[in-house]
């Protein structure tokens, strides 16, 4: 039995990440929460340090800090039919803590940078009551349970399951003239997962038994970044820059349930892919600033192991399944006067999928949703004095109301989801 419940479970290999795109996350400050558009920011803000790295060393000389915090309230939720009724799963609870931290020193022609932050990952998953996976986890393994034991039926299912992706970089900003500048860096990137599952078999003469799953998968990584500036004028201002692919392999650890889905030691690939960042800022009046941001996610170049397809058994690359991705964004701020700034801004994201509905066969993108979605954001910014500043931002994710069919069930699931994510942060300069 041990031997088939493994091959079972190991079809549901879990690989949970609640963000916007399938792993890179975009929301890494409070600025950004409130307009949506950073990428070409020359306004002091320290998030620079992720956003327009280059853009530092035309900076006036002096330290820059900031430090933030989001609140990320989501509900995503599907509902499917085995044959006994429709079942409805749905997320509980919310991320109050979603922390990052940004410096940059100026001086010169000369900036250093640095930061902690989330860059991928960035939420937990908690489905006290299962999903459609935990469902499908019991409905493959009950024709083992009864064969061996007598077992008739499942219960209690549970599903918790939490991803982050810390991130440390380290950047050096040059001014080669009052128009250009650049940026050279790198970044190291931790990757922690933890996974808890579970349920219960019952029905038999035997008493019931309790499968459950609860280990981590730890990896590390390291990746480089680079960034231009270029400010064509005073009311135009480009900027650009490329995260490498970072190597993650993640190794499963501290297994401590009665079953072991990815035993101690075992090895799994899922590198956070390249992204290219641009942005343009332009200042409409002397009060209005205008703004454009795009980003390409390289997905098909990251290494995220294979996925079986259940119809023929075929092995193909997970990324290749999936595709890359891009968003697309224009946020505004209006200056109020020398202390106000109010923004809004908006984004979409895109999936170039190659087959959706065979890259949802993965244990996660039904409980978390990875697809289409369209943010809004508002806020403001206030100067409490000239060298402190509070953001506090409020943005809303919107997802259609979609139905995707499981290639392992062969049985639709209805899926919908909305998110809303409050944010607040203090900008230091010294």
């Amino acid at each position: 039995m041990k031997r088939k419940s493994l091959f079972i479970i190991a079809l549901f290999a879990l690989t949970i990440s609640a963000n916007a795109q399938m792993d890179n996350l975009s929301n890494l400050s409070a600025k950004w929460i409130r307009s949506n558009v950073r990428n070409a920011s020359l306004d002091g803000g320290a998030d620079m340090v992720n956003y327009n790295p280059a853009g530092l060393s035309m900076l006036n000389d002096g330290i820059y800090l900031s430090i933030s915090n989001q609140m990320l309230f989501r509900h995503p939720q599907h509902s499917y039919n085995f044959g006994a009724g429709t079942l409805l799963r749905e997320q509980d609870g919310m991320d109050p803590l979603l922390p990052m931290l940004y410096a940059a020193w100026k001086k010169n022609k000369i900036a250093l940078s640095t930061g902690v932050y989330i860059s991928g990952g960035g939420a937990a998953v908690n489905y006290p009551e299962g999903s459609f996976n935990t469902d499908l986890m019991g409905y493959s393994l009950l024709p083992v349970f009864n064969a061996t034991g007598g077992y008739t039926s499942f219960k209690d299912q549970s599903l918790k399951a939490s991803s982050f992706y810390l991130t440390v970089p380290l950047n050096f900003s040059y001014l080669i003239n009052e128009k250009l500048a650049v940026s050279l860096g790198g970044r190291y990137l931790r990757g922690i997962n933890k996974t808890e599952a579970g349920m219960t078999f019952t029905g038999s003469p035997a008493p019931d038994y309790l499968l459950n799953i609860d280990y981590e998968s730890n990896a590390t990584g390291f990746g480089g970044v680079v960034g231009i500036d270029y400010k064509a004028s005073e009311k135009v201002n480009f900027a650009i820059h490329y995260e490498t692919k970072v190597k993650l392999e993640f190794e499963a650890d501290q297994n401590k349930g009665t079953f072991k889905l990815e035993p101690d030691g075992s090895k799994t690939r899922r590198d956070l892919p390249a992204a290219l960042n641009t942005g343009l800022t332009y200042n409409i009046t002397d009060k209005l600033i205008a703004a454009v941001d795009f980003n390409y996610y390289f997905q098909k170049n990251a290494d995220w192991d294979t996925i079986v397809n259940p119809k023929n058994g075929e092995k193909l690359l997970a990324s290749e399944v999936a595709g890359d991705c891009y968003k697309a964004a224009l946020g505004f701020t209006y200056l109020v006067n020398q202390k106000l700034e109010l923004s809004a801004g908006s984004n979409y994201t895109f999936y170039q999928y190659d087959d959706m509905e065979l890259y949802y066969t993965k244990m996660g993108p039904y409980e978390v949703l990875k697809y289409d979605n369209f943010n809004l954001g508002v806020g403001a910014g206030y100067k409490i004095t000239n060298n402190i500043q509070i953001d506090l931002g409020l943005m809303r994710t919107f997802w259609k109301d979609q139905s995707i069919k499981s290639l392992a069930a062969g049985i639709p699931v209805d899926v919908n989801s909305s998110a809303y994510v409050l944010a607040i942060g203090f900008d230091f300069r010294f």
